[in-house]
């Protein structure tokens, strides 16, 4: 999966990879209190490649003119993708481009250094000049500066570039990721470098390892949330697997997916409700509808035996949830010992509730509720297997 620009350089902010200042705009009002000086460039914060030559990256040196260009690149299919969000970047000045980049071949089954003299847009030109040093053992500096010389890069910027390509090489194995890339990393007047562009690919081991990569994933391809209503889903279609998910939060999602592996259980999906994006979180409206199509793709989903239902939000937000649950499940108000209903609709056997703060578990009889997240988790691999 391939994180958003922004994304990818707060990962190299991390390492200490050199970035501009910038601001994530998700309306064009809040242009007005941008907190960076003029001129800027406004980046439409999409997957595509040739942004720049469809007009999703524009310069712009006042406010009036920002708002404007702001409102036209929200507008613009790149691709068939719209932007969620800007960038707001600081202008840049650069005398130089050069593309650098850390990949793991799968068909060599190592690490590989990418470079090329020649940046930016004109494709053609930097395959043209594409030059690559096999990582065969461990990385060494030695391999950054064979690289750079086989690029045509020599003097005082060898130990600048070094430094950088090494840093991109540690982001990639300690994130466990597939590709590290910067194009352009422009060079200024000054000799100073600056990461203009970059592009990061996640492996997916990466989600159950790094919480903060699992942060990124509502943003991902693999997670649908058109229309705006609509869960986030993730779905991985795990043979066997027989539990379900449905977590406020993206970070308590991941930690729970790999709890479950951990414990030998097979999870099959997870839906995730709660805060998007900037902080934002899903009006009371927003959160029915996105019940009502989770309870449609359950019952899409006949394998699925058991449902963990894990809610860390503020209690009203958690109470609100498991009233609407019951509204369209009235079975879950009825004590599991009780004779089922015929006439209501079908569900898994088994609802776990996990909730934080905790709630009188008499909002819902129906449900096996616990306090602990691995004794929830537990409950649910024992309710999972055939048999039970």
């Amino acid at each position: 999966m391939e994180l958003l620009e922004y994304q990818a350089k707060q990962l190299f902010e991390q390492v200490g990879i050199p970035t501009l200042p910038s601001q994530i705009i998700a309306d064009p009002r809040e242009l007005k209190q941008l907190q960076i000086p003029y001129p800027i460039v406004l980046k439409s914060q999409v997957r595509a490649g040739g942004r720049g030559k469809a007009g999703g990256i524009k310069r712009v040196q006042n406010t009036i003119d920002a708002i404007a260009a702001a409102r036209n690149i929200f507008n613009l299919a790149i691709a068939g993708q719209y932007p969620d969000v800007l960038l707001a970047e600081a202008h840049y000045e650069r005398k130089q481009e050069i593309f650098l980049a850390v990949v793991l071949d799968y068909e060599l089954q190592r690490p590989v250094l990418l470079g090329s003299a020649h940046g930016g847009m004109e494709i053609d030109q930097l395959l043209a000049n594409l030059h690559q040093v096999v990582i065969k053992d461990f990385f060494s500096p030695f391999q950054a500066r064979h690289l750079l010389n086989k690029m045509g890069i020599r003097g005082a910027l060898v130990p600048a570039l070094s430094d950088i390509i090494k840093k991109m090489y540690d982001l990639l194995l300690a994130k466990d990721l597939e590709l590290v890339e910067i194009n352009p990393l422009g060079i200024n007047q000054a000799g100073e470098l600056m990461a203009l562009d970059g592009k990061v690919t996640v492996h997916d081991t990466a989600l159950r390892k790094h919480p903060e990569i699992a942060l990124f994933y509502e943003h991902q391809n693999q997670l649908s949330f058109t229309p705006e209503a609509a869960p986030l889903s993730w779905q991985h279609d795990v043979q066997g697997g027989a539990v379900g998910i449905v977590c406020y939060g993206v970070g308590a999602a991941a930690v729970i997916w790999d709890m479950l592996h951990d414990l030998k259980g097979h999870p099959a999906c997870c839906w995730l409700l709660g805060p998007r994006a900037q902080g934002r979180v899903f009006s009371p409206y927003d959160l029915d509808e996105q019940i009502e199509i989770i309870l449609e793709q359950l019952a899409a989903l006949p394998q699925i035996k058991v449902v963990l239902l894990n809610l860390v939000a503020e209690a009203e937000i958690n109470q609100r949830i498991l009233a609407t649950l019951t509204a369209r499940l009235p079975q879950l108000a009825i004590a599991p010992d009780a004779d089922p209903d015929p006439e209501l609709p079908e569900l898994p056997q088994h609802i776990i509730v996990r909730c934080l703060p905790s709630l009188d578990p008499v909002i819902a009889p129906g449900c096996h509720w616990e306090e602990d997240l691995e004794a929830a988790v537990k409950q649910a691999i024992a309710l999972s297997k055939p048999g039970t």
